[in-house]
Formats: structure tokens, C-alpha cells, sequence
């Protein structure tokens, strides 16, 4: 009896024993203990490390039924996830290795203008700052003061350490299980861990969408975006903002113009000159009756797009050169119709080509020239800086490689006619009676046999 009692109450200890051990792993919460920071803020720095790896909360996640996600890689530099746990989501943000770690951010909506946006990066001492942020265009985002979810960083799910650092938040859900995303990532770290500490420009950036609907199992990794499978190769088709189908009609308009129309004016009159009279009349058509509406309006629609995205006039590069080349287009304009128009005496009488003349063709040449230059700026960095969207295909680089080529062999090629151009600009020797009679008289000149 006494045996059986002690079995019994062997047993019952057992049980309570396996329940308090079962009720542990319950009370855990997915997400690691919580974020560590300050949830009543609008940004907030972590006041504890990360976690040295970040296994556990992966192994947490995989082994978690009833959880939805995902992941994707986004860009070149970093890839990104996504978990649904009832009422919020964790979002983690991680560097493939590509590109040192400065700051990641995720923003939710679908432009840099008005987007609530999440900005974290990490600090010397080894903490996380977290920092909620708005923008009204392409300029840098400045702290949100009343976002409208609260997003709280997570330490324990986050990790520093290695070659593929990853950042962790919380944030209330907003119900969709397809958010739409901006995203960011930047190489310089501000040094600072406070939340409106100062942001160097992204390296990249751009719009997606995420899907968060797909069922959490051992088969996904999205505490470790970078190494999901099913993170590999996304690819995102999210459709051109107004501003930046503006950017687009800015690119080829002002393409068109300057790297195709003015080049064909300049061969033509390099080509036809020794040819046909009317070689002028081609020429200034193909410069300025065709090229003029399309390079104005080129640079109407680009200065729209800044307008339109919220940007500044003339912050960077790009923009400055723009105008200045503008500018010297229509100098250039303005250098041929003075030489057309107005002859000098050494031309007319002694067929001396004036200085205004070769002004005339270095200059044209010099336009030529930075438009090539400014082209190639505004397709392999303007772009990705001002319109958030993946970087152009490397086919616009083959193009303009080979454009780049053409046109000054074309133009070289066409000096050969230079030679006969000078011969036909020569004056035409006169025999002596022709020079006689075309002489002028005077009629108060006495005539030779009144002399005396």
C-alpha cells in the first residue's frame, strides 16, 4: 500500500513537473522576449546587444505552426522577411555581405513622399537604434513625431556579428498580408545613436511588395532572409510612379535630342557641305527646328519630375550640368546664326575664315560631348538615386559604349572631305583684263591725256 501511494505520488510529481515545463515554452513569445526598445516612442535606440546569433528565434520560428510569412532579396545588398504573429508583424532587414552595413530602413507604401518609414542602424557599442521617419520627397526623411504605428526594435532577434548582419522591429499590423514596401540600405553608419542623427544618401533603393500569407514551416528560413531559399531571385514589377514615368520621358527626350539629332545636324553639314549649297538649310534644321522643341521639352519634363517627387532643383550633379548644357546649346544656337547672318570683310572680300567660325565647331563639339557624359550619369546613377527603382539593364551601357564610338569616327572620317571644302572656299584667281575692267573709277580723276 504504501509502495503504491509512493508510486502515485511519483507520478503526480512528474506530471506537474512535464506541465510547468510545457506551460514555459507556452508564455515564450516568438519573438524572443520582445524588442528592448521604448514602445510609447516614436524611435527608439535598443537598450540591450543583440543576440550573438539569432538561432533560437529562427528555430522558434520554424518549428511555430499557425504563423505566416516571407522573405525576399531585394536589390544587391540586402534581402528582407516578414512574420504575422496575431496582431503584429516582425520585419527583419538583412545585408547579404555585398556591401559594408551603414543603416537598412523599410517604409511602408509604395514612394519616399509621405511614406512612414523605419530606419535602423547599429552603433559602437554594439546597441541598435531604431528610428521612425518621414519625408516630403526625394530629400532625407526626418523623425516621425506621431507615427501611426509604433514600431519597437528587436535585440534578441536581430544580429551584428559576421559578415551578414540583420536588424529586427515590431510593429502593429495594418491587415494585409501583401504589404507594399519601400526600402533602403546605405553604407555610411551616422556614428550617432540618436534617432534624428543625420543619414548620407542610400546606395540603393526601391519599391516591392512583400507576401507575408505563406505558411511558416521548417522549409523557411525568414529569421534568416539571406538564407531562404525562397528569398532567391524575387523580382518586383511594381508600376512606375508618376514621377518617375516624368524621369523616364526626361531621359528620352533629352536623349533623342542631344545624342542622336545634334549629332546628325553636325555630320550633315561636316558630309554635304563640299556637295550642295543647301547643305546649311538641312543643318540647322536637324539643330534647332527639330531638336530645339525636343530638348526643351526634355528638360521641362525633368525639372516636372523634381517638382512632382518632392525633390530640390539643382542639388546634385546631374541637375547643375543639365542647365549648364541647356544653356550652352542654345549659345551654340544663337554662334550660327551670327555666322550665318552676319558676314565679316575678311570672309566676303578676302574669303578668310573668321574666328567665330571655329568658336562655332569646338563648341558644338564640347555640347556633343557632355551630353554623352550627362547621358551616361543620368541612366547609371541619377536613376537609381532619385527614382528608388532597380538599377537600368547594362544594355543601355552596351549601347552607349558603341554610340560613343560611331559618332566621333563618323565625324573623323568626315574631315577627309576637309581638304576640297578649303579648295572650294579659296578665291578664284582673276586674269588681269578681268581684274582691269572691274576696277573702280573715279570721277574726280583726270584723265590720263589731260595731264601735262
Amino acid at each position: 500500500m504504501r509502495s503504491g501511494l509512493g508510486l502515485f505520488l511519483l507520478g503526480l510529481a512528474s506530471l506537474v513537473a512535464a506541465k510547468d515545463g510545457r506551460g514555459r515554452g507556452d508564455d515564450d513569445s516568438y519573438y524572443g522576449g520582445g524588442g528592448d526598445g521604448d514602445a510609447s516612442g516614436t524611435s527608439s535606440a535598443a537598450a540591450s546587444s543583440p543576440s550573438a546569433t539569432g538561432a533560437a528565434a529562427s528555430d522558434a520560428t520554424n518549428s511555430t505552426s499557425g504563423l505566416t510569412g516571407g522573405s525576399k532579396c531585394v536589390g544587391s545588398y540586402m534581402c528582407i522577411s516578414g512574420v504575422i504573429n496575431g496582431s503584429t508583424v516582425q520585419y527583419t532587414m538583412q545585408s547579404n555581405g555585398k556591401a559594408n552595413l551603414g543603416w537598412m530602413a523599410l517604409g511602408f507604401g509604395t514612394q519616399m513622399a509621405n511614406t512612414p518609414m523605419v530606419i535602423m542602424w547599429p552603433n559602437s557599442d554594439g546597441k541598435i537604434t531604431l528610428s521612425q521617419r518621414k519625408a516630403p520627397g526625394e530629400v532625407m526623411p526626418t523623425v516621425d513625431s506621431s507615427p501611426a504605428r509604433v514600431a519597437s526594435a528587436d535585440a534578441a532577434a536581430s544580429d551584428l556579428s559576421g559578415t551578414q548582419p540583420k536588424l529586427t522591429f515590431t510593429i502593429p499590423s495594418d491587415g494585409t498580408t501583401k504589404p507594399k514596401l519601400i526600402w533602403a540600405f546605405g553604407t555610411t553608419n551616422p556614428n550617432s545613436n540618436a534617432v534624428d542623427a543625420s543619414l548620407e544618401q542610400h546606395i540603393e533603393s526601391a519599391a516591392t511588395t512583400l507576401d507575408l500569407s505563406q505558411p511558416i514551416s521548417s522549409g523557411n528560413s525568414t529569421a534568416d532572409p539571406v538564407s531562404d531559399p525562397n528569398a532567391a531571385g524575387g523580382s518586383d514589377s511594381t508600376p512606375l510612379l508618376p514621377f518617375q514615368k516624368m524621369i523616364v520621358a526626361h531621359a528620352l527626350l533629352c536623349t533623342i535630342g542631344f545624342l542622336i539629332l545634334l549629332p546628325a545636324g553636325a555630320l550633315l553639314a561636316r558630309y554635304a557641305r563640299t556637295f550642295t549649297s543647301g547643305w546649311f538649310q538641312g543643318h540647322w534644321i536637324f539643330q534647332f527646328a527639330i531638336a530645339a522643341p525636343v530638348i526643351i521639352s526634355g528638360v521641362a519634363v525633368g525639372i516636372a519630375a523634381v517638382s512632382s517627387a518632392g525633390a530640390m532643383h539643382l542639388d546634385d550633379d546631374h541637375k547643375r550640368w543639365g542647365v549648364a548644357i541647356f544653356v550652352i546649346y542654345f549659345i551654340q544656337c544663337a554662334v550660327g546664326a551670327i555666322i550665318h547672318w552676319i558676314k565679316p570683310t575678311s570672309w566676303t572680300v578676302r574669303k578668310k575664315r573668321p574666328a567665330q567660325n571655329y568658336f562655332h565647331a569646338i563648341l558644338g563639339i564640347i555640347v556633343i560631348g557632355l551630353a554623352f557624359f550627362q547621358v551616361r550619369n543620368g541612366y547609371n546613377e541619377e536613376w537609381t538615386s532619385v527614382s528608388g527603382r532597380p538599377p537600368i539593364s547594362n544594355a543601355a551601357n552596351i549601347v552607349w559604349y558603341v554610340w560613343v564610338v560611331l559618332v566621333p569616327v563618323l565625324y573623323l572620317a568626315g574631315l577627309a572631305f576637309l581638304p576640297k571644302q578649303l579648295r572650294q572656299e579659296r578665291p578664284t584667281p582673276k586674269a588681269p583684263s578681268e581684274e582691269y575692267s572691274l576696277r573702280p573709277s573715279y570721277a574726280d580723276e583726270p584723265r590720263y591725256s589731260d595731264r601735262g
